[in-house]
C-alpha cells in the first residue's frame, strides 16, 4: 500500500516535470493527491520540503546503483551511467531548476556540496580500479581525471536546461543522446583494447 507521503511525492514529481516547480502550489500538489492541503501539512510543511525529499530520493536511488560488477568493469561502467541519467530524466524538474533550488534551500545547497565531494572521490576510486585493471590509460596531464569528473557533473547538471533551448520537450531520444555523450566522453581515456571493447558495447547495446 502507497504512504500518503509517497503519494504527495509521487504526484509533486509528475506536476513539477510538466509545470516547473514556481507554477506548483500546495493545494495543486494535495488535489492531485486527493487529499487536504492540511494533510499534506502533517508530512511536508511547505514546497521546499517537498523539493527536499525529492531530492533524497534522486541521492538514494543513485547509491543503490553506484558498483561495479567485476566480471565485465567496462560494461558495467556504461550500464551504470544509463541508468544514473534515466533517473536524472524521471526527476528532470530538480536539474531545469537546480540553480534556483540550491540557492533557496541551504539545506540541498550543503548535502550538494558535501555529496559532490564524496562522489569526486568515489569516483577516483573507481578511476584507480580501471586503470589497475587495463581500461583506462594513465593520465597524460595533471589531475586529468579529476578535471574530467568535474566537466561530467556540469554537464549532467545543465544539459536538459540547454536541450529546452532548442527544443520544446525532453522526450526519451533526448535522454538515449544525453547518455550516448556521456559515454562516449570516456572513450579518449580507454586503452586500445578497451577502445575495441566499447564499440563492441555500443554496436550490440
Amino acid at each position: 500500500m502507497i504512504t500518503t507521503k509517497e503519494k504527495i511525492l509521487r504526484q509533486a514529481l509528475a506536476l513539477f516535470n510538466t509545470h516547473g516547480i514556481t507554477n506548483v502550489s500546495l493545494r495543486a500538489i494535495a488535489d492531485a493527491a486527493e487529499i487536504s492541503v492540511g494533510n499534506l501539512q502533517y508530512h511536508f510543511k511547505k514546497r521546499d520540503d517537498i523539493v527536499e525529499g525529492l531530492y533524497m530520493r534522486i541521492v538514494e536511488r543513485i547509491d543503490r546503483i553506484l558498483y561495479l560488477q567485476t566480471d565485465n568493469l567496462l560494461s558495467s561502467f556504461l550500464e551504470v551511467s544509463g541508468l544514473i541519467m534515466n533517473i536524472f530524466f524521471e526527476h528532470r524538474f530538480f536539474f531545469l531548476d537546480m540553480t534556483t533550488i540550491i540557492r533557496s534551500n541551504p539545506g540541498i545547497k550543503h548535502h550538494y556540496a558535501a555529496l559532490s565531494k564524496r562522489r569526486a572521490q568515489s569516483f577516483m576510486a573507481i578511476v584507480d580500479l580501471l586503470i589497475d585493471n587495463g581500461i583506462l590509460r594513465q593520465p597524460l596531464l595533471a589531475d586529468e581525471y579529476a578535471y574530467f569528473y568535474e566537466r561530467t557533473e556540469i554537464i549532467s547538471n545543465f544539459w536538459f536546461s540547454s536541450v529546452l533551448i532548442q527544443s520544446k520537450e525532453l522526450s526519451k531520444d533526448a535522454i538515449d543522446r544525453f547518455s550516448l555523450l556521456i559515454s562516449q566522453s570516456i572513450y579518449p581515456y580507454l586503452t586500445d583494447s578497451a577502445k575495441e571493447d566499447y564499440r563492441r558495447n555500443i554496436s550490440t547495446g
